[in-house]
């Protein structure tokens, strides 16, 4: 019996993205005031952070500069992560992380290359 519960858990592929636009607009655009809004604030506020990381060590790894001024705040990266999900970007459906790349590119694009 345990070994059927877990190949049925196993038997579902995972999708593209864990987390869709949609499903951070949600926590990201919570009401103050709301009883879960502190839980997701941290939630919002987490997924951003380890997106941004993500970015910024492919990257590192690509030996490309990253292009989110180096003391930019997890605050301000949440700002402007919730400034472009209220707009209703294209892609909501789709992975959350991509939205949060096209929010700091649209923030701090890169420079063009000569």
């Amino acid at each position: 019996m345990a070994v059927l519960a877990i190949l049925g858990l196993s038997a579902a592929p995972a999708p593209a993205g864990f987390y869709s636009g949609k499903d951070l607009a949600e926590v990201c655009l919570a009401k103050a005031g709301s009883p879960d809004y502190f839980e997701k604030t941290y939630e919002c506020v987490a997924y951003i952070a380890g997106a941004v990381d993500a970015f910024n060590t492919t990257r590192e790894v690509n030996k490309l500069k990253s292009c989110i001024p180096a003391k930019v705040t997890v605050s301000k990266l949440r700002d402007v992560t919730v400034k472009y999900l209220s707009t209703d970007p294209p892609g909501m459906n789709k992975s959350a992380s991509a939205l949060v790349f096209a929010a700091t590119r649209k923030a701090w694009p890169c420079p063009k290359r000569k």
